[in-house]
């Protein structure tokens, strides 16, 4: 059974954290979820200034019912440094990038159990969702989806996942298939939310999110935020 922490979260739309204009428009899209994303959409030389914002911005989420989220670089490439900064607003989930290993996930859990120490936050308040986006992590997605209590959901990363696989764009979607096939289905073995991965061309997004829902996934991230709108009127459909 799904955590119900989590069942109502169908968009999970990722932001930079240091772009204003951004942020307001996240608030605006009637996304379920917003992430700060520091990995990628974040410049290094901002990530400091979008930590010390996230606590606005958290408020702000909790205002509307959103779910304020963040996704921070590996701990040993900045993270470590980001929680100490973005914990004090505690965020509802945590995403780690490129997921491999079960020691990247335990370790994660100890830092988050140490900074909700110091915040006074309640114990394992905070899940942490892996971002599967490569051939390995998917190959060892069931061991990463049972490291750790907090783990509650996972994010296929197809982008970096068909990079990693050397695919054309024209080759993307199909061979991205099995492998998306085969996440959801460890996914829910495990009685976790699976979200599938941003869809991020400009045309094919209606037609690709009605073969999600009827593959078996309810949510989705998004990095355009006027997907949105579609992808709730799509998942609320009924199957066929």
């Amino acid at each position: 059974m799904l955590h119900s922490k989590l069942t109502g979260c169908r968009s999970w739309l990722f932001v930079p954290g240091h772009d204003a204009d951004c942020l307001a428009d996240a608030l605006d899209s009637g996304a379920d979820a917003i992430v700060i994303d520091l990995e990628e959409f974040t410049p290094a030389a901002s990530r400091h200034t979008a930590c010390q914002a996230f606590a606005s911005m958290a408020k702000s989420c909790r205002q509307r019912g959103v779910s304020p989220m963040v996704r921070i670089n590996a701990l040993d490439k900045g993270g470590r440094e980001e929680l100490k900064l973005l914990m004090g607003a505690s965020p509802e989930a945590v995403f780690l990038p490129r997921a491999e290993e079960v020691t990247q996930l335990t370790a994660l859990s100890s830092a988050l159990s140490r900074e909700e120490k110091h915040w006074g936050i309640a114990p394992e308040t905070t899940s942490i969702i892996p971002t599967i986006e490569s051939r390995l992590g998917v190959k060892r997605i069931s061991e990463l989806l049972h490291s750790s209590p907090r783990v509650l959901a996972a994010l296929l990363g197809t982008g970096d996942l068909a990079r990693d696989l050397k695919l054309s764009p024209e080759e993307r979607s199909a061979s991205l298939a099995p492998f998306r096939q085969l996440f959801l289905r460890a996914c829910d073995d495990a009685g976790m939310l699976a979200i599938d991965g941003p869809w991020p061309e400009k045309q094919g997004f209606e037609a690709d999110q009605s073969w999600s829902y009827q593959s078996g996934f309810r949510a989705r991230c998004v990095v355009d935020s006027r997907q949105i709108k579609p992808l709730h009127r799509l998942l609320s459909a009924p199957s066929t």
